[in-house]
């Protein structure tokens, strides 16, 4: 599944191989040192969670993006996130045709990337320091895939545009 993210801000992060074969560092879960590829906070219009927001993205990239650009991307995570203690669901997507990102496909992909809860939390802090984040768990592409599609259907229902 391919899907349009709008790029809001990005972040640097610790993500990268654990082998290092990509040239970048490798920094602890927690850390401050960012070594990694950076993280852009986006969302996917045309969506509408039970928060009556669009649907989070967070965007591994190869090189920052400016907010306001649109990425095509492939889901390959979905993110049970607490923000303040209330839930916060987000994808975590990549590119959809960067080679860079072919091998993550899912969350075990993602920990080999130093993806873990840990580490995600403290990009959405990075991303949105005014609140206290807390990932619980992570679950595979298909289930990011059903999120969006029950994203895209409330929002169809809610304005009426069909596909």
């Amino acid at each position: 599944m391919e899907i349009m993210v709008m790029v809001a801000a990005t972040v640097g992060s610790p993500f990268a191989p654990h082998d290092g074969s990509d040239g970048h560092d490798v920094a602890a879960a927690g850390s401050t040192r960012v070594t990694g590829y950076p993280v852009g906070a986006g969302r996917i219009d045309d969506t509408l969670t039970e928060d009556g927001e669009p649907t989070a993205v967070l965007l591994l990239m190869e090189e920052p993006a400016l907010p306001g650009r649109t990425v095509r991307a492939r889901p390959v995570a979905l993110v049970h996130a607490l923000r303040d203690g209330c839930p916060c669901p987000e994808l975590v997507c990549v590119p959809a045709h960067d080679a860079n990102f072919a091998a993550l496909t899912g969350v075990r992909a993602l920990r080999a990337w130093h993806a873990d809860e840990g580490t995600l939390a403290t990009v959405l802090h990075r991303l949105d320091p005014a609140h206290h984040w807390r990932v619980e768990e992570c679950e595979d592409p298909a289930a990011a895939e059903e999120f969006l599609t029950r994203a895209r259907q409330a929002y169809a229902r809610l304005t009426g545009c069909l596909d």
